[in-house]
């Protein structure tokens, strides 16, 4: 008999963990990823075997996440158990508070056994927070250095310091960015050369900047900044190509016109060797991922799976192969 599959809907601080992926081989040791630490969680609640999350997105060291989501087929240890969904997130909120995780789970779901969290994603989101210094003095240096003692302590980690910018011209630079496009520029290292045969065309679908509340309205610090936040969805996006497209709009929010004229090159003529050398990536302390959403007939457990899904599966096997799309993830080998 199968074991049920649930979907997992989690929140996290990705500051002190390693990314997202576990990258041990043993599942329920690891907790200095996102994934190995939710897999132990599940290991203590008393699962039969090692539970394997498949996860909906993979993310770098340091990225944080508002809603994230994963798979996993569990079963209890006694035969006569069936895990309920609030059971879990109950009982899994306890094991991570109890080992001082900076993780929440927000929702579990019992889904179909065809479900799967990272193919049936519609689309994808994140937000990359900024905090733009309202003025500088005459002697004030502009690097991260000199103006990081403006930054409210609630941010810390928590978003990008960056020199006053012409919002102006980051709206022109978004407008570039946003549609289909082959953004191969944007795209981080291949590990693979598999991955490096597979299309860099993706559709962004939204690229829009929104001013950002404070996480700690009562520090007198914010009068120093002035937050924004970038949001842009995506069905999928390729290795790092949210943090090259928000480095690639801050530069022309920094710069001249110019860079404009970069990035038209960086769309019409991609190429893994063309991101200018005078654009530095934004750290991944600003990323966070926002929502996967998938359709809701996918989600009732006693579905069943429709024949575009049954076509997809076919024509993309095996499934567990790994994509090379999503914001990160950064092989690190474990110590």
């Amino acid at each position: 008999m199968a074991s049920p599959r649930y979907l997992l809907r989690f929140a996290y601080l990705g500051t002190r963990y390693r990314g997202m992926q576990r990258q041990s081989t043993r599942p329920h040791t690891e907790h200095w990823t996102v994934q190995g630490a939710i897999e132990a969680a599940l290991y203590q609640l008393g699962c039969l075997g090692d539970p394997i999350l498949v996860l909906a997105s993979r993310t770098d060291t340091g990225v944080h996440a508002s809603e994230s989501a994963a798979h996993v087929d569990l079963r209890p240890a006694n035969p006569n158990q069936v895990f309920q969904p609030q059971q879990l997130a109950v009982g899994l909120n306890t094991v991570l508070t109890r080992h001082k995780h900076d993780i929440i789970i927000r929702d579990v779901l019992q889904v179909p056994a065809w479900f799967h969290a990272r193919h049936l994603a519609m689309w994808r989101s994140y937000r990359y927070r900024v905090a733009v210094v309202k003025a500088l003095q005459a002697d004030e240096t502009i690097r991260v250095g000199g103006i990081r003692a403006r930054l409210p302590l609630a941010e810390l980690n928590r978003c990008h310091v960056v020199p006053p910018l012409d919002l102006e011209r980051v709206h022109e630079a978004m407008e570039l960015l946003s549609g289909e496009h082959d953004f191969r520029s944007f795209k981080g290292v291949s590990r693979t050369p598999e991955q490096e045969e597979r299309s860099t065309v993706r559709d962004v679908t939204d690229f829009r900047l929104r001013p950002a509340a404070p996480l700690d309205s009562d520090d007198p610090l914010y009068e120093n900044v002035q937050l924004w936040e970038f949001h842009i969805r995506s069905k999928s996006f390729l290795y790092r190509q949210v943090r090259r497209m928000v480095s690639m709009v801050l530069h022309a929010g920094l710069s001249g016109p110019e860079a404009l004229l970069v990035m038209r090159t960086l769309l019409e003529n991609p190429s893994k060797h063309s991101w200018p050398g005078n654009v530095t990536v934004v750290p991944a302390c600003g990323l966070y991922l926002m929502r996967v959403q998938y359709n809701p007939e996918h989600l009732d457990p006693n579905a069943e799976m429709p024949e575009e899904v049954a076509e997809m599966y076919d024509a993309r096997k095996p499934l567990d192969e790994e994509d090379s799309d999503e914001e990160a993830f950064e092989q690190v080998t474990a110590a």
